[in-house]
């Protein structure tokens, strides 16, 4: 909650910010456009959970106004199963099935694919 208060007290009134949330299902891993393996993602959600819920409360207390919503996938890019993994260091991933070593001996391009809400809330005098 203590970012949101800083990022919404330096936003003037009637200014907007843009929320960006990971949201259910789990990601999954690609390659050339078929399904991989599923990630689990409880360990960013847990984290987005949170967020959410402190976004939700300011617009409850009348803080914020949220003016849209959009739901989309977000594709992130490597160049093969290694850097994937590499990545995963940072954001506590791993997969449900296969092993961190299947994953990494993946030698082509590959990407995560993930569900985002964005929304877009306005600043409100409080």
């Amino acid at each position: 909650m203590n970012v949101l208060r800083h990022m919404v007290d330096a936003v003037k009134i009637g200014g907007v910010v843009l929320d960006l949330q990971v949201i259910r299902p789990n990601p999954h891993v690609e390659v050339g456009g078929r399904f991989i393996c599923e990630l689990d993602g409880e360990p960013l959600f847990a984290k987005a959970d949170a967020a959410a819920a402190a976004v939700d409360a300011a617009v409850a207390a009348g803080q914020l106004i949220e003016e849209a919503v959009d739901d989309h996938d977000v594709l992130k890019h490597y160049g093969d199963g290694a850097d994937l993994v590499d990545d995963w260091k940072r954001s506590e991933r791993r997969p449900l099935v296969k092993t961190t070593t299947e994953v990494r001996d993946i030698a082509r391009p590959c990407y995560t694919r993930e569900r985002c809400r964005l929304r877009r809330l306005v600043v409100t005098p409080s």
